[in-house]
């Protein structure tokens, strides 16, 4: 029986190495600073005439812990959420993807938004952003007095 062999590749190799590590960090909790890949928090964004409708997914964090900041054409959205909670000495966690850290995220918007015609709701853990469009600039004609 024949074996085939395939050329060696760096990609393959960082590849593997990536599955093994992934492997090893939901094995225990010795691998404290492992954080996620994707950017906290969630973010879904839906264009209309009007403006943008941002929903973001915020599960567990008090309203009073957050904090949203609405530039002409960027929105920050930061806070924390409460300290985790204590660990029996008789356990160990098997899994540990829910962090406790403060946390900042800034998204540019496609286009200016007017900062005085935002609003915010939080509800359920989803916090929700209509940012309504700054009226286009528009040339003006000036009419002349004659002296």
């Amino acid at each position: 029986m024949s074996r085939v062999r395939t050329a060696w590749s760096p990609w393959r190799e960082m590849n593997r190495l990536r599955q093994e590590l992934d492997q090893l960090a939901g094995r225990g909790e010795w691998w404290p600073n492992l954080r996620q890949t994707t950017p906290f928090p969630a973010i879904n964004a839906l264009e209309s005439e009007k403006g943008l409708t941002l929903t973001a997914e915020l599960p567990g964090i008090d309203a009073s812990q957050l904090d949203v900041h609405v530039d002409k054409d960027s929105i920050t959205i930061a806070g924390h959420r409460a300290t985790a909670p204590a660990t029996p000495k008789d356990e160990l966690y098997v899994r540990r993807e829910r962090w406790f850290e403060p946390f900042r995220r800034t998204v540019e918007l496609p286009f200016d938004v007017d900062p005085d015609k935002c609003e915010a709701v939080y509800e359920k853990g989803v916090l929700t952003l209509k940012l309504e469009r700054r009226p286009e600039y528009e040339p003006k004609k000036l009419s002349i007095k004659a002296g």
